[in-house]
């Protein structure tokens, strides 16, 4: 299989406030450092040609493209970006530098598939804390659309997976309204797909919120999607630029599918971290970080200027600064929901005037 993957990576350091507006995508750099080396690890786990043994009756070594081709292309900024510490040799993967807004980076997917269009198999664009543990990923991604067509495409379903605490696997994904998910629910789209993979049968359905950080096509899918004048047209006006470049310009094409019943976990990609998971333990359990990112960022707490400080000096606790980014995420999408509902916003300015005056009766 001849795979292209790309990439979007931005990193720049911030001041405290921007750092929360953001949601966290410049937060610590550790973690965007582990996420990144960790995408690329598994990605070469399963689907790279660097193979090596060193059993006697292992089996055969092998260095460079074979059978299998896979291309990673990291599109990112001009000195906004961790490269140089990920520890990966440069041949491992391209990189593309965009000049324009750092938050236009991931429509730039599009423009380098476009200029490489018929030299692959599958096509694919991922955010840069996106961790691919499955060997069949790419082979599912494939059976759908031949089941189903070019029109339809799979996601996979996003979790968080803590590493302290209680190890649970957290499917993350904030529930839309009808307003906010009315795009992709096109009459011509059938609610639910089904067909029988290995012997079972499974089933597919339109989500509630089919954001998954990422997408896939072939290459007849690259092409249809090529066709249409939406395709790089870096329409924004879904949610923000991160989440329309992954979503909104795939899903004006592409019925967006994710697995149902009876394994809802059929196709699924992990977000590093616990960002969104951690505000969903039970009362007296942790979901947490990886004890190691845990320790280099309390250390560079006690240690660095900046950011850091910047939160002891707000007397915030050293436990957890995915709760911190968890929180802000929330806040910005509830302000985001008021902000697109003018009914939603009168009713909570009203309830917002009504416990003010409670409190000073």
């Amino acid at each position: 299989m001849r795979l292209l993957v790309t990439i979007a990576h931005y990193f720049k350091p911030a001041a405290l406030a921007d750092w929360l507006h953001s949601g966290g995508s410049s937060r610590a750099p550790f973690a965007k450092i582990a996420a990144l080396n960790a995408e690329i690890v598994a990605l070469h786990r399963y689907f790279g040609s660097y193979r090596l043994s060193t059993s006697s009756d292992g089996p055969p070594s092998s260095w460079g493209p074979a059978n299998s081709l896979l291309d990673i292309v990291i599109i990112t900024t001009p000195k906004a970006n961790l490269l140089e510490w990920i520890g990966l040799d440069p041949p491992i993967y391209e990189v593309a530098y965009f000049d324009g807004a750092p938050e236009m980076l991931p429509f730039e997917a599009q423009r380098i598939m476009r200029e490489r269009a018929g030299a692959y198999d599958l096509y694919a664009y991922l955010e840069d804390d996106l961790i691919i543990d499955d060997p069949l990923f790419f082979a599912k991604i494939e059976w759908f659309a031949h089941q189903f067509g070019p029109r339809a495409i799979l996601l996979p379903r996003l979790f968080e997976m803590a590493h302290t605490g209680t190890p649970a696997k957290v499917a993350i994904g904030m529930r839309l309204s009808r307003t906010m998910v009315a795009p992709f629910g096109r009459p011509e789209l059938p609610a639910t797909l089904v067909a029988r993979w290995h012997g079972s049968e499974q089933t597919f359905c339109l989500p509630n919120n089919p954001h998954s950080g990422c997408y896939f096509v072939t290459d007849a899918q690259l092409k249809l999607w090529m066709a249409q004048q939406s395709f790089y047209d870096r329409d924004c006006s879904w949610i923000d630029p991160l989440v329309s470049a992954a979503t909104y310009a795939p899903g004006k094409v592409f019925g967006l599918y994710r697995a149902a019943t009876p394994d809802p976990w059929f196709l699924e990609i992990e977000h590093y971290g616990t960002r969104y998971a951690a505000a969903a333990a039970p009362t007296g359990q942790l979901l947490g970080e990886p004890p190691l990112l845990a320790m280099v960022e309390a250390a560079a707490r006690e240690t660095s200027t900046g950011t850091f400080r910047n939160l002891a000096a707000l007397g915030i606790p050293s436990s957890s600064i995915n709760v911190l980014t968890s929180t802000a995420a929330e806040l910005q999408h509830r302000l985001a929901a008021l902000e697109r509902s003018p009914s939603r916003l009168t009713k909570a300015l009203a309830r917002a005037v009504w416990r003010k005056l409670c409190r000073r009766a």
